[in-house]
């Protein structure tokens, strides 16, 4: 049975009752249709999970977990023109427990560009959606770092072995690709497939692939 969770990172530890806002309860009772008593599950964002029903406007908290993450993986994605794709990477990231979002432009990015706040909605959807005690660290850079970034997927790279390649950060290139100064940049370059890939299939790929 589904047991809907609620992002609050401000979340009092030591407190047994969890006061909640006006919007979640409306989302709790009138969109998923959770009736007083029933079990709701609050994330932390930073490892723990509570566990509770719900009375009211508040949760009662019966008991907690903590989690520890099995990869600290950080990920550079570059903006992406489709904002239902953008969105789909962003969430499924979310989902797959990134420690690091880097999100940015590379050389081919297209023009397009997204609130900050726009971004972490979509972030804090997905960890209530998927249930997750992690929220990862987002951060908008209009450059990227290849001391952090030395890694990245590239059709001209070598076939990615994860029992090799031991990375933890890579970047994503975008549509139209990397150009060969930003391919010049990286240290290591590996490739999923012999064939393209979607900006947003590789980065949902290459996270699974090294998890």
């Amino acid at each position: 049975m589904f047991t809907p969770t609620i992002f609050l990172p401000e979340v009092n530890t030591s407190k047994k009752t969890v006061f909640i806002d006006d919007s979640k309860v409306h989302h709790l009772k009138n969109v998923l249709r959770i009736k007083d008593l029933d079990s709701v599950n609050i994330s932390n964002g930073i490892g723990e999970l509570f566990f509770g029903r719900l009375v009211k406007d508040h949760v009662e908290i019966k008991s907690q977990k903590k989690y520890s993450r099995k990869n600290e993986i950080s990920i550079f994605v570059p903006y992406l023109r489709e904002k239902n794709r953008f969105r789909f990477m962003i969430e499924k990231l979310v989902e797959l427990n990134v420690y690091k979002l880097f999100i940015g432009k590379t050389q081919n990015t297209q023009n397009t560009k997204f609130d900050i706040q726009k971004i972490h909605n979509w972030a804090i959807s997905a960890v209530e959606q998927s249930g997750t005690p992690f929220f990862p660290k987002i951060e908008i850079t209009d450059s990227i770092n290849y001391t952090i970034f030395n890694s990245c997927f590239d059709i001209s790279g070598d076939t990615f072995d994860k029992k090799k390649a031991k990375i933890k950060a890579f970047a994503i290139g975008p549509e139209g690709g990397w150009t060969k100064e930003e391919l010049s940049n990286f240290q290591y370059k590996y490739k999923i497939s012999d064939f393209s890939l979607r900006t947003d299939t590789a980065a949902i790929s290459a996270v699974s692939l090294i998890m």
